[in-house]
Parts: structure tokens; sequence; C-alpha cells
């Protein structure tokens, strides 16, 4: 759910990552939504992909033994360190200036995998589709999962779902990369990984699409319509929206 407040003269717009990414990769139409406090019933899709996450996550705490991170080992960016898995809760901050608003945007969320390998900060989200041969054309993943991590590369992070100031830490590094993992959510093997690093032109891409979410938010600017028939019916707020198609 999207919020909204003010705090003295800055405007303070907090929104989740998930909602961030699904709006502006997906249907900006999602985000009037959200403000409203719509929530629609979970797909069954969403129930068994939160379910392989889950066992996933369960599979590596009883398989796997990872060292616990010291805070020198996080400071130091030669030392290649490996976090639990969904154990690193992001935030990012984006301060905007409007000409009748000051505004700090918020984004929250939980990381699938984060780690550093040879000065490479490494964020990791698995995605378990049901028929994950549907990726079998695509170079690219889709737009709202690319949003997603490289909102997540460019966050401060903690361990902590609440964070103090006190909480986050960040982790020193020579260069950013991210991972997309489609698994088989059958099996929960991957199928299909995409991954490339960080560069000027998807970092642009992120933040204009952070400043387009927060004027849509803000009713500075209207959301545009994607005009797909297809995203429409398998959208599940297409209940409770004004503008389908």
């Amino acid at each position: 759910m999207i919020k909204i407040n003010k705090e003295s003269d800055i405007t303070l717009l907090n929104a989740s990552v998930t909602d961030f990414a699904d709006s502006l990769g997906y249907c900006e139409y999602k985000i009037p939504l959200s403000i409203k406090g719509v929530k629609p019933k979970p797909s069954q899709s969403l129930i068994q992909g939160t379910k392989a996450h889950h066992a996933e996550e369960k599979y590596e705490a009883e398989h796997m033994e990872l060292e616990p991170v010291s805070v020198e080992q996080i400071e130091d960016k030669e030392e290649n360190i490996e976090f639990a898995r969904e154990n690193i809760h992001s935030t990012l901050m984006m301060p905007f200036e409007f000409p009748k608003e000051n505004v700090l945007l918020i984004l929250s969320g939980r990381i699938d995998k984060i780690l550093r390998e040879n000065e490479t900060l490494v964020v990791q989200d698995d995605k378990f589709a049901g028929r994950p041969q549907i990726y079998d054309s695509k170079t690219q993943p889709y737009p709202s999962q690319l949003l997603q991590v490289l909102t997540y590369l460019n966050s401060s992070f903690s361990s902590k779902r609440k964070p103090n100031a006190d909480d986050f830490f960040e982790m020193p590094h020579t260069q950013k990369k991210w991972q997309i993992r489609i698994c088989d959510r059958k099996t929960r093997e991957p199928y299909k990984v995409f991954s490339e690093l960080q560069d000027a032109f998807s970092l642009h891409c992120l933040h204009t699409s952070l400043q387009k979410f927060t004027t849509i938010s803000l009713g500075i600017s209207e959301p545009e319509h994607h005009n797909s028939v297809n995203k429409c019916n398998a959208c599940n707020l297409k209940s409770f929206c004004e503008f389908k198609i």
C-alpha cells in the first residue's frame, strides 16, 4: 500500500519495492488503486510462488552452513560474503524537488539473496514459474522484474524489517550486478537466468521510473495506459479498475 504523509515542509511517500516495480513495470493505474488501499485476493500463482520461496529458504537453512558476517567483513570490499536467504531488508530513499513541494520517496523490500563476490555486489531475485518455458524466447526479464532488482541494488541494507538510522549498512564494492533466476515452481530448480552488470543506462532507467512513480502518486502527472488487453485480463486488480480495457 502506498502511503503519503506530510512532515513539516517535506512530503513522505512510502511504498514497497513491489508496489513501485509492479506499477511502473506493468501498469501505472495500480498506483491510485494502491493509494486507496485496494487489496486484491492473492492469485493461485502468487500463493504457489510464496510457498516455493519459503521452501527454498527452509532448504538453505537445513543444508547450507553460512558463517555469520561481521562488520569488518562487510566493510572490506575484497572480502567475499554471502547472507542467508531472505535475511536482508532493503530501503531506498530518494529526494525530489518539485515546484510546489519537496518529497522523500521511501521504498522498502526484502531481498531473496545478496552477496559480494570479487568486489561485485550481487542481488539475486528468484521467480518461480508454473511454465518456465514461456521464457525460452525472452532475451531480457520483464520490466517489473528488472526494476525490482535495480531498486534493491541501489538501496541501503539492514537485517531488521523496520530499521533505525543506526541499523543500516552498505557493502563497499567496485561494481554492481543483478541476477534474476527463473525457476521451475515444482522442482525449484533454475530454468533460465538473466544477469547483467548495472550500467549507466539501467541506472538512468531506474531514476526516471522513480520520479515518474512519485509524480503519479502525488497527482503531479497522470498514469499512462499500456493499452494491452492481455495485461488487463491477467491483472489481479481488473475488477477494481475503471480503466480496464
